[in-house]
This record gives C-alpha cells, structure tokens and sequence, in this order.
C-alpha cells in the first residue's frame, strides 16, 4: 500500500474516531441534562443549547404534539443570532408538521424551495435540517429543527452525512427525554390531584358554617384549576332544579345570558351524570367546566369552574382534578346538608348534648323509616277547654306556654325526644332516635316527674289568678315505625302503629295528677315500680277492654 492509500485510510480512520467520539458526547450530554433537570421545559431547553453546539447549528427548534389535541407546539427554542425571525416561525411550523408526516430526516440547502404553502423559498443563506422524534415504529412524538447561516468559517457549510447520523443519534436521546418529560409532568399531576383533595378534606375537617366551607373549597378549585371563577349549585328536590349557591365572583352571572349558558352546561352534566367540558365559547364566557354531585344515587348538585386562564381552554389535567374534588365534595355536601336537615327535623326535639352525638355519626340516617320497640307518652292538660273559656288569653298562653316548656326540660333531661306539641297536649319518644334499652323506664320517669313539675306550675299560676288544671298521662310500648314523615314544606320526627295509638287512648282516659301505661310497659318496668292496675278500661278505637296500670311511685 502505497503512502497516499495510508494517509486515505488513517483519515477515514480519523474521521470515523472523531464522529463516533461526537456521537459519545452528545448521547452523554444530553443524558447528563435528563439526569441533572428533570423537569419537562428546562430539560427540553437545555437538551435544544446540547444540540445546537454539538451540530454547530446557529438555531435549534423542539416542537412537540399535544397528547390531548394532536396540535403541533414549539416547546424548546436556542436562537443564536435571530435566526428564527429570518426563517419565520409559521414556515417553522409547517415544516415540523411536514417532516412529521413524512418520517424522514429532510434537508434543504440556502434558496431551496420548501414544500410549505406560506413560503416558497429558504433564505438564500441559510441551510436546514428537520427530522421527526418518533418513539419506536409508530408514536409520533414531534419534530426538531436546525438551521445553520452560511458565511461563518468552519459551520458555513450544507448539512451533510455525518451531520445527519449525530441529528438521528440525537433524536434517539430526545424521544425518551420527551417520554421522560411526560411521565415526570403526570407524576406532578397526581401529586396535585392527591394535594388538593387533602386541602379540601382539610377543610371539611374544619367543621365550618356550611356555606364558609363551600366558599373556601370553591377558592381552592379556583386557584389549583386556574380559572377566573368556580360556583356550586345545589339541586332542590322540591323545585326540582338546580340553584345557584356559592360562587367565587358573581360578575358574569349578573349578565343574564352568561348565567343561562352555565345553567344549560350544569343541567348537562347533571342530565348526562358525566362531566361536561365546553370551550371556545365565546369572548367573555370562554369555557366552562362542572361535574355533577350525585352521592348513592341522590342528587346534589354541580360544581363548575368557568373561565381558564390560557388560550386552550379546560384541558384533562383540570378535568381530573375537577373529578377529585367532585368526589370529595359529594360527600362534603351530602353530609353537611344531613345535618342542616337533621338539626331542622330534630333541633328542637331533643337535648343538645343527644344532637351532638347524632351529628357524630354520620354514616347513619336517623330520619329514614325503620320498625323499633319504643316507648310513647302523652300528657294532656285535664279540662283545658273550661280553663280556656274562664281565663284571660294573655294570661292562660303564658300558663300553657311555661308548662310546655317545664314538661321540655323533663323529657330532654331523660334524653328523651319531643315528638309534638297538639295545643296543650305533649307527646314524647324514648328509644329513638338512639336505641336506649330502658325505654320504657325512662317514659315512667318522666311522667313521674312531669307530674311533678306541673304541680309546681300550678302553684305559681295559680297565685295569678289560673285556675288548677291537673295532667293526665299515657305511656304504651311495643314496636312502632319512626322517621320523618310529612310532605315537601313540612316534615316531623313521629312514630305511627297500634302502641302510639294506645298510648293516645290511655292518655285521654288518665284522671288528674296519674300516670297510665299499657300492659306491655308494665310488663318492662315491673320490678322498679309500684303500679295498681285498672283493669276493663274501654278505648275508642280498641275492640277489646284493656287493663292499664296507675304508677303509684318509682322504686329506688
């Protein structure tokens, strides 16, 4: 072999050595840049800075599809001498999108003419280099772009074979970045998604006023969704509607057409019992955003957000996070509401201390219907319609209205629950709401003891000129049904069967100053009682004659 062939072939040696050691270090520099910025925007640009100094290129464009709408965006950018304000960025984009579909490394010299409907030509300076990012056979992840002027010494020169085996080799590191990027953007969406719902269970920790705390989630939508205003509406079982109940500003809704458009995109979402996602609405209403609240097939409402800052609109990270917080807030509501129904039905029914235990447990619906063994009392005030003929109104209201209230205090003192007032007669529960073994002593008891705090009122009234009206009492046992029952305007905490109806019964045959039970109630507190029976008793409504017993006095 001659000494030309030898200098031939160590040259190519060279050169093959040099372009391998070139490949090296960028498939190492652009590792180092995945290891060290894990984050999807820094990573990309600092991959773009790696590329365009180890290809010597004066410009290098990253452009990616979106996973969600396919649309083509320029993510990466290293521009060193304005490059891109010569190539212009929409031929930018119409060459990426080009390449894309082509699947090949293209090349166009200075002055080429570009298969672009924007622009015909290249500028005559200027050298280009594209090729698609594609993970393995089919995914299409993007496009990269290089440019390189002409005129400037060693990297004034066209895009040639080894330029095209590193811009592939570089390729091949920049899809898994790209992989990388997306994995490292899905992690920090569920780790939002698990942040945010853990503010919001905060906030339903917090026990707050019901409206405070939708008031304080629906800031916590807004601000994690990033959007200009979030609402809830509550679904009205009476009106069969949804209403507006919360919102973080009101101003588009003081515009009636906009309030319509989030009503119409609301009761989608509740007709569909799927989220609803709309954008390019419009130029003050843009898009909306709102899941239904249904919680055991009950409907409860719709949450929403409105107005995403950005040009895209709503995208699936937001619908996602709506989802979460729809799932939180479900449950949030439903039971805050449980509660606001509970306290309406049962607030004034029972000791405040017997309230804070029911609203402990929310997983129990005290109002629903169910059959227990209970206990039920009557007390009726004996002659009332003379007393009411012979005293003054305003005095025998103040009369009636104290023994109301000293018979309440008696009944709650034994956590019993008031179940009515029927002018001056009372009626009380024992074994509901709470299950309480010794229901039918507590009844006793109470009825003892009503007795003798009515006494006490009489002796006060009485010295103000009412006349003595004693109370009779009536106290049955045995298994009834017990919920709220009634209609849309007005429901009551009550029981119905046979027992409530001898309990009545008993009542209204009770002489002053007694206190009757059934058989079935004597038969429960026998041995702490000393009881005298009646026996041929006949009750409306009761076929047979009944033997009832007269407490005589409690047993220590």
């Amino acid at each position: 072999m001659n000494d030309l062939a030898v200098e031939t072939t160590l040259e190519a040696l060279r050169s093959s050595l040099e372009q391998k050691e070139a490949a090296l270090e960028l498939v190492m520099a652009i590792d180092h840049v995945r290891d060290a910025l894990p984050e999807p925007s820094a990573m990309l640009a600092a991959i773009a800075n790696v590329v365009t100094d180890r290809l010597r290129a004066d410009l290098c464009l990253l452009c990616l599809l979106d996973r969600e709408t396919g649309d083509l965006e320029l993510k990466a950018i290293d521009d060193r001498g304005d490059q891109l304000d010569r190539l212009d960025p929409l031929v930018a984009r119409e060459l990426a999108a080009w390449v894309i579909a082509s699947g090949d490394v293209a090349l166009w010299e200075a002055g080429a003419v570009l298969p672009v409907a924007s622009q015909g030509e290249l500028p005559e300076d200027l050298d280009l280099a594209a090729i698609p990012i594609i993970m393995g056979a089919e995914q299409r992840l993007g496009a990269m772009l290089l440019a390189r002027a002409r005129g400037r010494g060693r990297e004034a020169r066209p895009y040639g074979p080894d330029d095209v085996a590193l811009i592939e080799i570089a390729e091949s590191q920049i899809d898994s970045a790209v992989l990388q990027g997306y994995t490292y953007y899905d992690l920090q969406e569920r780790n939002k998604e698990l942040e945010t719902i853990y503010r919001v269970d905060r906030i339903r920790d917090l026990q707050l006023p019901f409206d405070e705390m939708l008031s304080l989630v629906l800031r916590e939508v807004q601000a994690v969704i990033q959007s200009e205003m979030g609402f809830i509406m509550l679904y009205n079982q009476v009106a069969e509607r949804l209403e507006m109940r919360a919102a973080t500003d009101d101003d588009l809704f003081r515009v009636s057409p906009y309030y319509e458009a989030v009503d119409r995109a609301a009761n989608d979402a509740l007709r569909r019992g799927q989220m609803v996602c709309h954008n390019d609405l419009g130029d003050v209403l843009r898009s909306v955003l709102c899941v239904p609240l249904i919680l055991r097939d009950e409907i409860i409402g719709v949450l929403g957000v409105v107005n995403r800052y950005g040009p895209r609109g709503f995208r699936e990270g937001d619908c996602r996070l709506l989802n979460a917080i729809g799932s939180q807030m479900d449950t949030a509501i439903f039971e805050s509401l449980e509660r606001r129904r509970l306290r309406q039905v049962l607030g004034r029914s029972v000791d405040p201390r017997v309230m804070e235990r029911l609203l402990t447990k929310p997983d129990v619906d005290f109002l629903k219907g169910e059959r227990s063994v209970l206990s039920v009392l009557y007390a009726d005030v004996r002659g009332s319609t003379s007393l009411s003929e012979r005293t003054d109104p305003e005095l025998l209201v103040g009369f009636i209205n104290d023994y109301l209230g000293r018979m309440t205090e008696v009944i709650l003192s034994h956590e019993g629950t008031l179940d009515k007032f029927v002018g001056d007669e009372v009626m009380a529960l024992f074994g509901a709401p709470f299950t309480q073994p010794d229901h039918a002593l507590r009844a006793v008891r109470v009825g003892m003891e009503m007795q003798a705090a009515h006494q006490a009122v009489m002796d006060e009234w009485h010295s103000r000129g009412v006349d003595p009206a004693p109370i009779g009492i009536g106290i049955a046992s045995g298994e009834m049904t017990v919920g709220e029952m009634g209609c849309a305007q007005r429901t009551d905490y009550t029981v119905i069967g046979p027992p409530a109806n001898l309990g009545s019964r008993i009542c209204e045959v009770a002489g002053p100053a007694q206190v009757l039970v059934c058989q079935a109630t004597y038969d429960l507190v026998k041995d702490h009682v000393e009881a005298v029976p009646i026996p041929g008793l006949r009750l409306k409504g009761v076929a047979q004659d009944v033997t009832a017993y007269q407490v005589v006095q409690l047993r220590d």
